[in-house]
């Protein structure tokens, strides 16, 4: 499949993600909870960056947070600059 196109996730796939064996009351409560809502005119089909998103803000984690997670750090980039020379 293409990476450009829209993918959303069905509810059944999305329970099994988060760990539910099928969409139970327990998984639209947790939904609920952390506001992952379905696509608004598309019931039981969900955005997965919405999802993404909804997931690391309840984490505390921010998009800022991520992006300097992924950096390397200050002694990875010293130790690479060393290697080239």
């Amino acid at each position: 499949m293409m990476r450009n196109q829209i993918e959303l996730i069905a509810t059944p796939q999305l329970a099994l993600m988060f760990g539910y064996s099928e969409p139970t009351t327990s998984f639209y409560d947790f939904c609920r909870r952390t506001g992952i809502a379905p696509v608004h005119g598309r019931r039981g089909w969900y955005d997965p960056k919405l999802v993404r998103t909804r997931l690391d803000a309840a984490q505390g984690i921010s998009e800022v947070g991520r992006e300097v997670a992924l950096q390397p750090s200050l002694v990875a980039q010293r130790r690479a600059r060393r290697a080239q020379k």
